[in-house]
């Protein structure tokens, strides 16, 4: 991977379980380890978990399909984190798209699997 945009460390904290259950599970952050600098959209990412590191997509921004506040949730492509850890890290590698809002949840499946 290229020099990332942006690296920072992150608390998971407990989020609503929407992702699990569109199949699409989520790591959920403290935004108050969000770097001020970066915007809301979609991005593609690398997180560190212990000593491994993953391939993953990230949300931060609304959540406009449910009508829900500012996120910031990371996707581990093709793995599944079955414990929180205490600390990730997200090496952010490029922006994919702006958030948006979609009809529905299966509308925002289909974009999360195209992105």
């Amino acid at each position: 991977m290229e020099s990332p945009l942006i690296s920072f460390t992150a608390r998971p904290i407990t989020g609503d379980g929407r992702g699990k259950k569109l199949g699409v599970p989520t790591i959920n952050v403290d935004l108050a380890d969000v770097p001020k600098t970066l915007s809301h959209g979609i991005y593609a990412c690398r997180v560190t978990v212990g000593d491994k590191v993953f391939d993953a997509a990230m949300h931060y921004g609304p959540r406009p399909v449910f009508k829900d506040s500012v996120a910031l949730e990371v996707h581990v492509l093709d793995t599944m984190i079955e414990e929180v850890p205490a600390m990730i890290g997200i090496d952010v590698a490029g922006r994919i798209r702006d958030v948006q809002d979609f009809a529905g949840a299966e509308e925002l499946k289909r974009a999360i699997a195209k992105d």
